[in-house]
């Protein structure tokens, strides 16, 4: 399954009406400004997590821009109020709709950690 880009309403329409399989992620990334990221971060993992979720045996990823930096670093950012995100990137897995375990960063650079979280 490719990683899909939607818009947060279709991302809590899907949850709440139970159209994703039974695993399922949310990547948060920072959105494209001038052609790309703009949180350093953001593009370090992009190949990890292109490579995690990117094909049709691969599972369901959606994936959620949080805005310019301005907007990201508000209180009142959705990614901040309804996820309790404080960092991007961050990848959260979903089990039937329910947050079961989250990665950053540093987790998804070490590819151990990585492989243990899209396993498990």
């Amino acid at each position: 399954m490719p990683l899909i880009e939607k818009s947060y309403p279709a991302i809590m329409s899907a949850i709440k009406g139970s159209s994703l399989p039974k695993t399922s992620f949310l990547v948060f990334y920072s959105s494209i400004v001038d052609g790309k990221m703009w949180c350093p971060d953001c593009v370090d993992v992009e190949p990890s997590v292109r490579e995690a979720f990117d094909g049709a045996e691969k599972p369901e990823a959606m994936l959620f821009y949080v805005g310019k930096k301005e907007e990201w670093r508000t209180p009142e950012n959705v990614a901040r109020v309804d996820w309790n995100v404080r960092g991007i990137p961050t990848v959260i897995k979903l089990e039937e709709g329910k947050e079961t375990a989250r990665v950053t960063e540093t987790e998804i650079l070490d590819k151990g950690k990585w492989q243990a979280f899209l396993k498990n």
